[in-house]
């Protein structure tokens, strides 16, 4: 028995949706070429030779979009930054693991079938939803049943080696199912919304602050479209709707964070420390505020190519920066940062779309002010290199074309139906 392209692909996704969580290493961080390699990161080397036998199938045929296309001015702005950086082996070894993120999400896109449709995408969409609230439900079974199995205290983090990976991982996830709910390119079964609740519960429940104002941002943005914006009377029904959501899930995650903090050692401490106004006001002389300092620092030294990967960490502060923009000025320079706009905006612009006449067209509408609220949250976390933000990579490539493909058969319709009128009215 064979299995099919297109069943072979969702399982793909699944499985890298799921490795994207298994960030501990094989051995402990920093040590050696095991430090830096994850459990998950075994998984997606399979897919990637996967892959590769796909593309020999194909006769050599590697499919590829203007998405990872315009990631490579930045690449080459990081290898040419680390030509000229003072420890250049630790610049190459960390391009390596840059490209090793997007090599993966390519994969996936390799792994695709030939034909794709609406039913396809929502099949695609679900199976990264299922992957990531596996790993929620297991983050919080931890959290409260098995907190020896949390590698720290107070906060979920479950699979993940922090709070930090566990907070933008859910993010991620959270805004995507959030757009797909909402959008309906997911019925809205009980069963779906379990699924995205579950993972917007990990999120609150990791007490990471960067990645709660992301979603926050997001859903106010998305609130701001859905009843302001849009001029559909649907989308302000919906926008009513997710009001009422909103508050069901806010009472719901006051409930569990209630019980965290009963249940969960460290968690009353983890919520002092980074939401009471003697945690906020400490901000200055944290770890974060001089971590942004240690960026600025190397920037000004080498403004133009930057520093070079790799060169940040036992040089400028204890360890990388945190910051997404920071980090880009201050290893990569103004050239580094100044691609990594161009890629964004190719990002940004498959993503806007002002109407929509198809589900997969809807759920990006409804995805756009989500993805901006991640992006505000980049500039707490590293995102460049994260296997769950090249996922969402490959998910806005696939929708890409399978919107170019929708056109084009509605098109064709068109043409077909405007022949047989013709015809018609000839005879």
């Amino acid at each position: 028995m064979t299995i099919s392209t297109r069943k072979l692909s969702l399982f793909a996704v699944w499985l890298a949706t799921v490795a994207a969580g298994l960030t501990k290493t094989l051995a402990p961080p920093g040590q050696g070429v095991g430090g830096r390699i994850s459990i998950g990161d075994l998984l997606l080397i399979m897919l990637i030779g996967l892959a590769f036998l796909m593309i020999m199938k194909n006769r050599g045929r590697i499919r590829i979009t203007r998405h990872y296309l315009s990631i490579l001015p930045l690449f080459a702005a990081f290898f040419i930054s680390g030509t000229f950086a003072d420890h250049q082996q630790g610049a190459y070894i960390e391009l390596c693991v840059h490209i090793f993120a997007v090599l993966f999400s390519l994969a996936l896109l390799n792994l695709l079938p030939e034909k794709m449709d609406v039913l396809f995408a929502r099949q695609l969409t679900f199976a990264i939803l299922l992957g990531a609230a596996i790993m929620a439900a297991y983050g919080i079974v931890v959290l409260f049943f098995f907190p020896h199995l949390n590698p720290v205290v107070g906060g979920l983090a479950g699979s993940f080696r922090n709070t930090g990976q566990a907070g933008n991982y859910f993010l991620v996830f959270s805004t995507i199912g959030l757009a797909a709910i909402l959008s309906g390119l997911l019925p809205r079964t009980f069963f779906n919304a379990s699924m995205v609740l579950t993972i917007l519960l990990a999120l609150i429940l990791t007490g990471k602050r960067a990645s709660l104002v992301g979603l926050i941002a997001g859903f106010l943005l998305l609130l701001l479209v859905l009843m302001f914006v849009s001029r559909k009377s649907s989308d302000a029904r919906v926008g009513s709707m997710f009001v009422i959501t909103s508050i069901v899930v806010g009472v719901v995650a006051f409930f569990a964070i209630s019980m965290s903090l009963s249940m969960v050692e460290g968690a009353m401490w983890r919520l002092e420390a980074k939401f009471t106004k003697a945690g906020l006001e400490n901000f200055s002389s944290g770890f974060y505020f001089s971590n942004l300092i240690a960026g600025f620092t190397a920037f000004s030294d080498r403004p133009i190519l930057g520093v070079g990967l790799g060169n940040i960490e036992d040089v400028y502060h204890e360890f990388e920066i945190h910051s997404t923009y920071v980090a880009l000025l201050a290893t990569s320079g103004v050239v580094g940062f100044l691609t990594y706009m161009f890629f964004l905006y190719n990002v940004m612009k498959s993503v806007f779309i002002l109407s929509w006449s198809n589900q997969v067209e809807r759920f990006l509408v409804f995805f756009f002010p989500l993805l901006i609220g991640q992006a505000s949250a980049w500039m707490y976390t590293y995102s460049v290199r994260k296997r769950e933000f090249w996922i969402t990579i490959f998910l806005i490539a696939t929708f890409s074309m399978i919107r170019k493909r929708v056109r084009m058969n509605n098109e064709e319709q068109s043409m077909a139906v405007s022949i047989k009128v013709h015809r018609v009215k000839h005879h």
